[in-house]
């Protein structure tokens, strides 16, 4: 069975859930919601695993506060997302661009931000990590905030192989050879500062680095584009 449309990748089911004694948590109602959404062309066993998967890698990495359980939600999400594209049971919507450094706290966190800042719907932006940190870096957080970034979604995720596996481009960021590159892919390796290095100056420049070729990124993207 094709699933017709999935829907955004990342789904919010807290945000206006019910309180008081009837409520459901963010974890129950986003499993019942990817359920609905995948469980008959996957299977509800894989959807179920997928979540339970995202909390165990979140807490692998020290991932704690008060939106893990909706973190754990959208990296499932994600993740369903590419495998249902993966095994041809939805058609690409836009190319898929994925952004990977060492913890992704940093690098790739700004550079997903501003190519979706670029590029809004047509073209979908990941970024993961080959260790990812526990947080976005302190100094990193409130760039992404200015640039659109939800802050629900900046949180460092593992890289993931289905997700890797759909990436139309991968841009690794510093990671060196522990970041997988399919062969399908295209592939940029950027070689830009460490903002958690950085002090306030020197941050500058590193997000001016990566503006540039995040302009150029998609402007080669836009080339490919249908008219």
């Amino acid at each position: 069975m094709r699933i017709a449309d999935p829907g955004p990748a990342a789904p919010d089911p807290g945000r206006g859930a019910p309180s008081g004694p009837d409520a459901v948590d963010p974890l129950t109602a986003g499993l019942g919601e990817l359920r609905r959404r995948y469980a008959e062309a996957l299977g509800a066993e894989t959807v179920e695993r997928h979540v339970q998967d995202a909390l165990a890698d979140l807490a692998r990495a020290g991932t704690t506060g008060p939106h893990l359980e909706k973190m754990a939600v959208r990296f499932a999400a994600s993740r369903l997302d590419a495998l249902a594209e993966a095994e041809g049971l939805v058609d690409p919507q836009a190319p898929r661009v994925l952004f990977v450094c060492v913890q992704n706290a940093g690098r790739s966190q700004l550079a997903a931000a501003l190519l979706a800042e670029h590029a809004g719907d047509a073209v979908r932006v990941l970024s993961a990590g080959s260790r990812p940190a526990a947080h976005v870096h302190g100094t990193v957080a409130p760039l992404l905030a200015e640039h659109g970034a939800d802050p629900e979604e900046t949180f460092p995720k593992p890289v993931t192989e289905e997700i890797l596996r759909t990436a139309d481009y991968v841009i690794t960021m510093g990671c060196g050879d522990e970041c997988e590159v399919h062969p399908h892919t295209v592939h940029r390796d950027w070689p830009v500062g460490d903002p958690a290095e950085a002090d306030w100056d020197r941050l500058q420049e590193i997000v001016a680095d990566i503006e540039r070729r995040v302009a150029e990124l998609w402007a080669e993207i836009q080339a490919t584009l249908p008219r």
